[in-house]
Formats: C-alpha cells, sequence, structure tokens
C-alpha cells in the first residue's frame, strides 16, 4: 500500500524540481508571443533624426496588416464561390436526374399506351417513376432557393474585396506620399540651411610687387 504513495510523492517532486528555474538560468521572456518586447515609452523618446529606420519598419507593418484582411476577404470570398460553384453542380445533377426521370415516364406511358407488358406492374413502375419526380421537383426547387442567397452571398464579398483593394490602394498611396513629402522637406532644410551658412571662401593677399635692388656704385657710374 505504500507503494503507491511513494511513487506519487516523487513525481510530485520531480515535477516540482522541473518547474523551478535553474540557478543560473535566465528568466523566459514571453513579450514575444503576446505582443511586442520593445517598450514603447522608450521608443516614443527616440529622436526624429533617428527615427528613419523606424519609420521606414512601421509603414511596412501597416501594409502588411492592410494586405492580410484584403487576403482574408479574398478567401471568404473564396468560401462563398466554392459554396455556390457546389451548388450548381448539385443542380446540375439533379436537373440531369430529372430528364432520366423524364425519359423513363414517357418510356412506360407509351408501354402502357400500347398494351404492352404486365398492367399492374407497369402502373406501380409508373406511380414510383411519378413519386421520383415529385421528390426530384422539391430537391431542385429547394437548390435553385439555396443558389439565390449563394449568389448574392458571392455579389456581397465581391463588392467589400473590391471596396477593400481600393481602400488599400489609396492607403499605401497616402503613405507613400506622405513619406515623400518628408523626405522633400527634409531635403528643403538641409538646402535652407546651406543658403544660411554660405560657404566662405578667403583667397590670398596678392603677392605684394618685389622691392627695387638698392643702388649700386657701378650704377652710379654708369648714369
Amino acid at each position: 500500500m505504500r507503494h503507491p504513495l511513494c511513487k506519487t510523492i516523487v513525481s510530485a517532486a520531480l515535477l516540482a524540481a522541473f518547474a523551478l528555474p535553474a540557478p543560473n538560468a535566465q528568466a523566459i521572456n514571453f513579450g514575444g508571443l503576446f505582443g511586442s518586447p520593445v517598450d514603447a515609452e522608450l521608443a516614443a523618446q527616440v529622436p526624429p533624426n533617428k527615427r528613419e529606420a523606424m519609420n521606414k519598419a512601421d509603414y511596412e507593418l501597416a501594409c502588411a496588416n492592410q494586405d492580410l484582411e484584403l487576403a482574408k476577404l479574398k478567401e471568404e470570398l473564396a468560401d462563398k464561390q466554392d459554396d455556390l460553384a457546389n451548388l450548381n453542380t448539385k443542380l446540375a445533377k439533379s436537373q440531369s436526374r430529372a430528364a432520366e426521370i423524364a425519359l423513363d415516364i414517357a418510356k412506360m406511358e407509351a408501354i402502357i399506351g400500347s398494351n404492352l407488358g404486365n398492367a399492374e406492374d407497369n402502373d406501380k413502375i409508373l406511380k414510383d417513376l411519378k413519386t421520383d419526380r415529385a421528390k426530384n421537383e422539391a430537391e431542385r426547387s429547394e437548390y435553385k432557393s439555396k443558389i439565390g442567397q449563394s449568389t448574392l452571398f458571392v455579389r456581397d464579398w465581391t463588392q467589400r474585396v473590391a471596396v477593400k483593394e481600393k481602400s488599400v490602394a489609396e492607403f499605401k498611396a497616402r503613405r507613400n506620399s506622405g513619406a515623400t513629402a518628408a523626405a522633400s522637406t527634409a531635403s528643403a532644410v538641409e538646402t535652407a540651411k546651406a543658403v544660411e551658412e554660405p560657404t566662405v571662401i578667403t583667397n590670398p593677399e596678392p603677392e605684394a610687387a618685389p622691392e627695387a635692388a638698392p643702388a649700386t656704385p657701378e650704377s652710379d657710374l654708369n648714369n
């Protein structure tokens, strides 16, 4: 009786030991599992002149999220279109079966009208065929009703996708124009700084004319 209890105690102790972190083990960071591990407050304090890479990555993320939303809408539209295609296939099969039943009824009526075969069997077969025809008509009516509703769904989701595609295109164009405007503004600021602080070119002073050589006795004698 003691062995099961001992095993239970040992198992609990082992589980507790595995659950405890190792002395030198680093703490597991679960930030990536539940969101960005980056401190938003610290990121907000980054100066504007060091935010270029951040702004570009933020723009790419926003575009990716827009594309994801559009992809989900397209997936939903594809599902609706698939449902509609399946219903159309079922209706086509039902209509093919209706044509077969109509042919069999026409054959049986011709047989009965020609007084061929066993009259009792012929009547039973014709009765069963007419029952099948009634069921088939109800089935085709149901398919047509579902197809009408599914067609409206496809039309609605097609419109949603079209609207979202336009919205995504406008979003990207707006963000691109904003980035271009920011770059132009930065360029203009640099140009303005260059104008306000013109480069000063210092020209060297012209060399002084060489001094006349002092008169020598020989020159005085020549004069």
